[in-house]
């Protein structure tokens, strides 16, 4: 099974990424691939507790929760993105894995592609 991960780096805010990632990710588990969702630097407030994207037209919370629990798509972030933007509270349904930047090589270089949006 070849492994993807598709790394966000915008705000959710004024930004279609953080909702195509997850689509995109969705969409590949009938093909034999492996999809991860990494959200950096601004990307990484669409996790937070209080965060409502469906407000901006982006796929419900719930929704996209209910997909990563059937498919168990790994949702990363990291630890100083989420102190640097505030980040305090995440949404326990995106089960996310908080990563630190030093760790970020590894995991790169753990999936044959690396996709930035």
């Amino acid at each position: 099974m070849k492994k993807i991960l598709f790394v966000v780096y915008q705000s959710p805010v004024g930004s279609i990424w953080v909702n195509e990632a997850f689509r995109t990710a969705f969409g590949m588990y009938g093909e034999d691939i492996e999809p991860s969702v990494l959200l950096i630097n601004e990307a990484c407030t669409a996790l937070a507790k209080d965060s409502k994207p469906e407000n901006l037209g982006l796929l419900p919370i719930k929704m996209v929760q209910k997909f990563i629990d059937r498919y168990e798509t790994s949702v990363l972030t990291v630890k100083e993105d989420l102190e640097k933007y505030c980040v305090k509270s995440l949404d326990d349904g995106f089960k996310a894995k908080i990563l630190e930047k030093k760790d970020l090589d590894a995991l790169f270089h753990d999936n044959e592609f690396v996709i930035f949006m």
